[in-house]
This record gives structure tokens, sequence and C-alpha cells, in this order.
């Protein structure tokens, strides 16, 4: 006869048994799916586009006040910054590289989950798209960033020809073999770039190409748009006025316009009457823009920082003056729109010094500006030339007795290291940078100079003054020049 507590306690025996092995199985499951998902996540693509849809997840509920929505030519163009200091805009760009109409659309319906905008900005240009399925490469741009969800979906099979949606939906198989490819960024979060951290979608470009005024002529004859970009480009328009959010079109000004081009924009502007919606072409107001083709383009497609500022300015008058948009400048909730535009500004105004060619003046934007410097005079470099001499003078730097040195001045006028005659070493460190001040002793009596910023050493000139001009708004290296003594003291960069 068995006892029934020996049954008893063989029973809990087992069950305790089978729990733990559940917990261990539960356990299991949850670290691997931990570790697949950050995998995932290390070799995910990171482009600007599936950033951009990721970080517009991030953002507080009904904060944006107007959405622009659009490829490169809203991003690279349309600068969030200036829309925030001039009007106080809460403005996000949501858009990718190449973006066609129907990804737009999708990233439209996928928006209007969590944002209610005062505006919805359409920037146009791809209403030229001729194909009916992109590259690969911006297929996975401007999909990629979005949750898992029907418009995701959605957005892959009407982005892919059916044969091959499958690949697309696992994503997975599109770039499992990116582990060659793999840097620090990869692994961190906002990829460890200011950028990021308060990021409104805006990515302005900084070089500058001379190009003609571009010439289409008159008369253009209209062209359909092809079938598929004309349904989702009437789909976005009567999206948004279903939902009641006033919707404008506007096509940024560009180098590379050509008639077929103008003759599109214009059969999309014909649309866009059709439901009462504006439409500006600032190709034909670029006069009224003061576009410089000279100054103001990056290339042919795009604005630089200097024409994208002024097509912001006009476009910022614009809404405020036609659209019920609140101005949020000093509102805790919009802190991150302050931040953002503070550090494309930094950019912007980092660029203007970047293009300065007279000593002179970079030494007075340099405190204008507030500037952090690190300053050496190396090999036989001194202050007896006019050029040099003035230029140390002015930031403060006197007592040279001892030849040679190092000094750090923080906002281009407060010092607050010098090397001192002889060896020295100095480190310091911020949030996102490291900074180190060495001077060495040599066997011959010299000594050695090393400004090194993030594990990188700066010097333009063997013999000379020495200059680094670093931004902490921006955490980037502004400048590094020289002025090379073997050179009668010649700006070096």
């Amino acid at each position: 006869m068995i006892h029934s507590s020996l049954f008893i306690s063989n029973f809990d025996k087992g069950e305790q048994i089978m729990r733990k092995t559940g917990i261990r199985i539960v356990s299991f499951i949850i670290i691997f799916c931990f570790l697949i998902g950050y995998v995932n996540h290390v070799l995910s693509v990171k482009s600007g586009g599936i950033y951009r849809t990721q970080k517009f997840y991030e953002l507080e509920d009904n904060t944006v006040d107007v959405l622009v929505l659009g490829s490169s030519h809203a991003f690279a163009n349309i600068n969030t910054a200036v829309l925030w200091k001039e009007y106080g805009i809460a403005s996000y760009i949501l858009g990718g590289s190449s973006q066609p109409m129907w990804n737009t659309y999708f990233y439209l319906k996928e928006a209007l989950k969590t944002q209610t905008p005062k505006l919805i900005v359409l920037e146009g240009y791809r209403v030229v798209e001729e194909e009916e399925y992109v590259m690969d490469s911006f297929i996975i741009t401007n999909t990629y960033g979005m949750k898992w969800s029907r418009n995701k979906i959605d957005a892959i099979r009407t982005s892919v020809p059916e044969e091959r949606q499958m690949a697309f939906l696992l994503g997975y198989t599109q770039y499992h073999n990116r582990y060659t490819e793999l840097s620090e960024e990869d692994f961190l979060r906002d990829r460890g770039s200011k950028m990021y951290e308060n990021w409104k979608g805006s990515q302005i470009l900084m070089k500058t190409t001379p190009l003609e005024v571009p010439n289409i002529g008159d008369d253009i004859a209209d062209i359909k748009l092809t079938e598929k970009t004309e349904k989702y480009y009437r789909a976005i328009i009567e999206l948004a006025q279903e939902k009641e959010i006033p919707i404008m079109i506007v096509i940024s000004p560009y180098g590379g316009i050509v008639p077929d081009d103008q003759a599109l924009f214009q059969t999309a502007e014909k649309i866009a009457g059709e439901y009462g919606v504006p439409f500006v072409n600032y190709n034909d107001r670029s006069d009224l823009l003061r576009i410089n083709y000279e100054t103001d383009l990056a290339e042919e497609s795009h604005l630089n920082y200097r024409g994208g500022y002024k097509l912001s300015k006009a476009l910022g008058e614009y809404m405020v003056s036609h659209y019920d948009i609140s101005d949020h400048r000093g509102e805790t909730i919009y802190t991150s729109w302050e931040d953002d535009s503070r550090y494309l500004y930094a950019l912007m105004t980092n660029q203007q010094m970047k293009e300065m060619t007279d000593v002179d003046e970079i030494q007075e934007y340099i405190q204008e500006q507030n500037y952090d410097v690190f300053l050496s005079i190396d090999g036989y470099g001194s202050a007896d030339n006019e050029t040099s001499g003035k230029f140390l003078d002015r930031m403060g730097i006197v007592d040279l007795g001892y030849g040679g040195g190092i000094w750090y001045l923080k906002n281009g006028r407060e010092h607050i290291w010098k090397s001192g005659d002889g060896e020295a070493v100095w480190f310091f460190e911020t949030q996102h940078n490291d900074f180190g001040v060495k001077r060495t002793r040599l066997e011959d009596g010299s000594y050695k100079n090393e400004i090194i910023i993030d594990n990188q050493i700066y010097k333009t000139v063997q013999n000379g003054v020495n200059v680094v001009v670093f931004d902490q708004t921006a955490g980037e290296v502004v400048d590094s020049f020289g002025l090379d003594a073997d050179d009668v003291y010649k700006l070096k960069r």
C-alpha cells in the first residue's frame, strides 16, 4: 500500500521540477529573443531615412504642429531649426531619400496614429517618379524604420514586386551580412552623435556648388503623372482632408530642374487645385527667395544651408500667415525643439567660419561665437611676425618669454590652461568628447606639442602657430588651421 503522504511528496517534487524546467525554458526564450533583437538592431541598416522614422516614434503625442513629408528635397532643404527659431513652429520632417508617393502615403498614415498636426506640408518633388518600383536601397530606407503594423506590411507590399515581398518582409535577409561594415555607431544610442539627441529630421548640407540659373523656358505642355504616382499623390491629399488637417504642396527650388520636371509640377498643381489645396512651386519664385545659384546650392538637386535658410524662412512666414499655428518658444514640453535648433544653428555658424580666409576676420569670429580654442606655438614659430603677433595678442597670449607652448582658451577669451616652460600634460572629457594637450621634451632639447581631441592629433604646420577651434554646442572641431612660419605666416588649412 502506497502511503498518501509519500505520494503527495513525490507529486510536489515533480511539480517543482517541472516548474523549474519551465522557468529555465521561458528564461532561455526571453534571453534568446533579447539577443536576437539586439543582433538585429546592431546589424540593421541605419540610414537617415530609417532613423528619421524611428526617432519620430519617440516624440510626445500631439506635439508636432507642422508635419513635413517627402524625399531629400524635404529634409535637405527645409530647416526645422529656422522654423523654430524664427517662428516657434514645432515641425518634424518625416521622409527618406528618393521617397515615392506611395511610401509617403504610408508614412502619413503611420504618423497620424500619434500626431494631429495643424498643417501637413508635402514636398512634392517626387511626383517626377516614373518607375513602379524604386531601387532596393530606397525601398529599405523608406520602409524599415516603421514599426511592425498593417501600414508597414502594406508599404512593403506596395513597394516590392509580389515574388520578392517575403524577403523584404523578413527584413533580416536584406542586411544579415552587414557584420563586415559595422562601426561604433551601430552599437550606440542615437548613433553616438549629438545630432540625433533631439533630431527633428533636417539634414542640412554644407557644401557649395556654383551653378547657372536654370532656364526651363515658357509655355511648357503638361505631362501626366504615372498612374501609381498619381494614385498615391491623391491619396495623401484625400487622407489629410478626411482627417480635416490642412495640407499644402511645396516644390523646393533646385538647379537641375528641366522642362519635363516643370511639366509634371504643372500637372500636380492642377490636381491639387481640384482639392482646393495650395501649391507653391518655389522654382517659379526663386527670385523672391533671393536664391543665389552661385552660393546657395549644394549641388544640382539640393539647396545648401544658406539656400535652406532662405526657403525655410519664407515657408515659415507663409505658414504663420495662412494657418493657425502656435508659437511654442519658451514652453517646457518643447525644449527638445529649442535644443535641436541650437545645434543646427551651431552647425551653420561653424560652416561660415570654415569658409573664412582672412585671419583677422577669423579671430574676431572666434571670440564673437565663444568657441573653445586650443593653440600651440611650434618649431621656430614666434610672435615676431606682424600676422602671428597680432593674432596672438588679440587672443590674449602675451607671455611668450620661454618660447613655444600650448594654451587652452574657453569661449575664445578665458585662459583655462597653459603648458608653461617645460613638459606638461592635461586631459579632460565631456559627455561626448575627450581632450588632451601634451608638451614633451625631445632629445635635442626642443619640445613637441600635441593637441588631441577624440584620439586625433591636430597639427597643420610644423613651424608656426597651430589653432584648433572647438564648438561645445555641436560637439565638433570647427576648424584646424595654422599660421605657417615657413611661408611668412600665411593661413594654412
